[in-house]
């Protein structure tokens, strides 16, 4: 059996570890993948969020629009208004 000649085998295995390196930490790799995979993910999450917020917000909107009741309760808890003839009694501990 002829033995290999060892710059080939090393040659070979240097190209192969280089090509590996390139694929997996080098710009538009592997890495870089995973990690603009894990932003997107993120960044959906977070829209979502806002999106939940928002349609919280919205019908919070609405309501005070549309029923006066709760307009009222809101602005008393807020500002602290009474009605006329009403009495305000303050406990403090």
């Amino acid at each position: 059996m002829i033995a290999e000649n060892p710059v080939k085998r090393y040659g070979f295995i240097i190209f192969l570890s280089t090509i590996f390196f390139h694929l997996v930490f080098m710009d538009g790799g592997i890495y870089d993948l995973l990690k603009i995979k894990l932003q997107t993910r993120s960044s959906k999450l977070s829209i979502m969020l806002v999106e939940n917020e928002n349609a919280s917000l919205s019908r919070e909107l609405s309501r005070i629009k549309d029923d006066d009741q709760y307009l009222e309760e809101m602005v008393r808890k807020k500002y602290g208004l009474v009605r006329e003839g009403e009495k305000v009694y303050r406990v403090e501990p």
